[in-house]
């Protein structure tokens, strides 16, 4: 009976994410969007960081809206991605990275405005 319980569970778990959701970093994966070019917002928080929760309540909508639908957003643990925060230089949680055709574009720390965030995310249409 266990089983049975725990196979949907993993297919959920394995599921790619949906547009206006974010993609738990993959070391792997991120490089592989980064080497293909596409275009990736990256939200550098943590769980215990009010900050980023307010800026996850602003980018949910503008990744549903469908000018956005082209955006991989990917969710790094600051408290966790130890290799990565010194790879990209970051300094604190609630960072916002842009990516577009394999670089950088544009980085904010802390912005929680909807119309600073929207003109970030602006930079990869």
């Amino acid at each position: 009976m266990k089983l049975f319980l725990a196979a949907p569970i993993a297919i959920l778990m394995a599921a790619p994410a949906m547009a206006g959701e974010f993609k738990p970093y993959n070391k792997a994966e991120f490089d592989k969007l980064i080497a293909t070019g596409q275009s990736v917002l990256v939200h550098v928080q943590a769980d215990w960081c009010p900050t980023c929760k307010r800026q996850l309540k602003v980018l949910g909508p503008m990744l549903n809206d469908p000018a956005n639908a082209r955006i991989t957003a990917v969710t790094v643990n600051f408290d966790t991605e130890t290799a990565f925060k010194q790879a990209n230089r970051i300094g604190g949680q609630s960072t916002l990275i842009i990516y577009k055709g394999g670089k950088e574009v544009a980085r904010s720390v802390g912005a929680t405005d909807a119309t600073a965030i929207g003109n970030l995310i602006a930079k990869v249409r």
